[in-house]
């Protein structure tokens, strides 16, 4: 069962007045953190009482939906929310996951060079400005130049597109014109090639290395061995975004003992009483370990949870997703859901009016939501009106209670009063995947979705084929993860129309 958001300290309520209107919600956390040390010296999001909603708690996510007389609740992010499960617990040293923090840049920061390379371009780039002379570069100092900017793409994925290449490439000669190639309109067309070939080469030498990430791609087809795989087809790699895809095992640790850690794991999980801060120590220093298994060996999804059974618990999922993403699952979902809904809402009414099947759906969703006012029926509107908004449908998706699960990849399993006909407030939800109830007695069906969506990374899953698009706007809209490619035609188009309303 899903567990209540965690307020701190929900018995004590402190005043605060301050002297003008902050900003931003940035802004007013920042305040609170100044105001109430220690107390709040953690990361936390704020709800509010919406007048709008008969005082229901809804997240801050503008600073002008905030009244000037009014109620904050502050709710502690899931990984402080697990941190208070148990005071009396061993604290395990800090295992990092992965050096990479964050995907691909807006913008993409030119490395430092060596200290010879460095001052050989500060000379060129003066020089270039005055007679537009370009510097020649002998081959060891290209190649220091290659491999510093090999190692920055990197630090962001070991597989770059085309589109990330000529980006790094053309941030090169951009910082330093003086590298800039007479021969070629863009005058970085040949670095782009060379900083292509030279990821190839870095990804190799690092899979020797014993890089996981680039390692699980290596022994493909080659002279020596003409059956095996094409080298180019199949390739392991990111393919939601991922920022942590498969990182190397924590230092001074190898599969061996890892799989001892996993063994603890079931037997902490088996407990009556669980220590769920225990089980997150644990969870975070074996990633690594999960990861490999998932990815390289595709097991099924049974075989999968009875080895890793902590996965079942939903702040698992969560902490699981972030560990994969550095995003919080749902702070960052439900604050976009919540910032977009309204003008969601607008473009639903407008399709309302049009004729057809979709058309027809959203008026029922919408009458009936304007009926009610409620702020999660609001988001399960959103959630459920996106797909058909988008002319997505998916029978499977969405499953009434004693349905055949044996057919869904992924689902959510809803218990629904029978007097209703739209489902927008069941009375319990569930998700399922691969024929496997995850979660079960969720209250709101929001909930359901996300956990579901978070299930998706965990898992290494593909999106639902007849609801790709509606995922994808998910992943790249509401949850800020850019995997690069160009957004399809219904897609831009419907992230057109929200940026036009005001």
């Amino acid at each position: 069962m899903t567990e209540p958001p965690k307020f701190i300290a929900p018995e004590i309520a402190v005043k605060l007045t301050l002297t003008e209107r902050p900003n931003s919600v940035e802004h007013l956390i920042q305040t609170l953190q100044e105001k109430c040390r220690p107390r709040l010296d953690h990361e936390f999001t704020l709800n509010y009482e919406d007048p709008d909603f008969d005082g229901q708690l809804c997240c801050l996510v503008d600073i002008k939906d905030l009244p000037e007389k009014g109620t904050l609740q502050v709710v502690r992010s899931e990984a402080e929310n697990e941190s208070l499960q148990s005071s009396n617990t061993e604290m395990l040293p800090h295992v990092p996951i992965s050096d990479r923090l964050k995907s691909w840049p807006d913008i993409f920061n030119v490395p430092t060079f060596s200290y010879e390379v460095e001052h050989l371009l500060l000379e060129g780039n003066a020089a270039y400005e005055q007679s537009w002379k370009t510097v020649t570069l002998t081959r060891s100092q290209k190649s220091s130049i290659l491999e510093s900017m090999a190692t920055a793409i990197m630090n962001y994925k070991p597989y770059p597109t085309e589109k990330n290449i000529a980006m790094a490439a053309e941030a090169l000669v951009t910082a330093h014109p003086c590298l800039k190639e007479k021969s070629s309109a863009s005058g970085w067309y040949g670095w782009k090639w060379s900083l292509q070939y030279k990821m190839g080469n870095f990804r190799s030498k690092l899979a020797k290395a014993g890089c996981l990430e680039v390692a699980v791609n290596s022994g493909r087809r080659s002279h020596n061995n003409p059956d095996k795989e094409h080298p180019h087809h199949n390739i392991k790699k990111a393919k939601h975004a991922e920022v942590n895809y498969l990182p190397d095992f924590p230092k001074g640790h190898d599969s061996t003992s890892l799989e001892n850690v996993r063994i603890q794991i079931i037997q902490e999980v088996e407990r009556s009483q669980r220590n769920l801060l225990l089980i997150d120590k644990l969870m975070q220093m074996t990633f690594a370990l999960r990861r490999l298994e998932i990815i390289k060996e595709d097991p099924m999804i049974g075989e999968f949870l009875q080895k890793w059974p902590a996965l079942r618990i939903d702040s698992q999922i969560c902490a699981e997703f972030h560990r994969i993403t550095n995003v919080n699952l749902r702070n960052q979902f439900y604050s976009e859901l919540d910032r977009r809904t309204p003008r969601m809402l607008i473009l639903f009414r407008q399709k309302a009016t049009q004729t057809g099947r979709g058309s027809e759906v959203l008026r029922n969703f919408l009458n009936l939501y304007d009926e009610q006012q409620d702020a999660d029926v609001k988001r399960t509107l959103v959630l459920h009106g996106l797909p058909i908004y988008l002319r997505e449908e998916d029978p499977q998706f969405l499953k009434s209670p004693e349905p055949d699960i044996s057919s869904a990849s992924v689902a959510i399993l809803t218990t629904v009063n029978e007097n209703s006909l739209i489902h927008l407030s069941p009375l319990s939800a569930a998700v399922v995947v691969e024929d496997e109830v995850m979660v079960s007695d969720i209250s709101k069906w929001a909930d359901a979705f996300v956990l579901l969506f978070g299930l998706i990374y965990v898992l290494h899953l593909d999106y639902p084929k007849r609801l790709i698009h509606t995922f994808t706007f998910i992943q790249k809209e509401l949850m800020g993860l850019e995997d690069g490619k160009q957004l399809k035609p219904c897609l831009l188009r419907l992230k057109n129309d929200l940026s036009l309303i005001e």
